[in-house]
């Protein structure tokens, strides 16, 4: 899949868009365990919405980019 079919990877997202994103790569459960980990790791209440940046940027790292996304270096890393 070349860039044109890919979206860019957003900034930050919420939980939900974060499980849409890779609900065909992990299961529901494994993604919300591991992103409230993160934010605990960091002393951000797991009952947050909003994923921060820094969070979402170490989910990506660690698990890989979702399909039909890529880096948009002007928003990421």
């Amino acid at each position: 899949m070349n860039k044109n079919n890919k979206k860019p990877l957003p900034y930050s997202v919420t939980k939900s868009e974060l499980i849409q994103m890779y609900c065909d790569q992990f299961s529901e459960a494994k993604i919300r365990k591991q992103i409230n980990e993160i934010l605990k790791e960091k002393n951000i209440s797991k009952d947050t919405k909003m994923i921060p940046h820094l969070e979402f940027m170490e989910f990506v790292e660690t698990y890989g980019l979702p399909k039909g996304y890529y880096y948009d270096d002007d928003n990421n890393r």
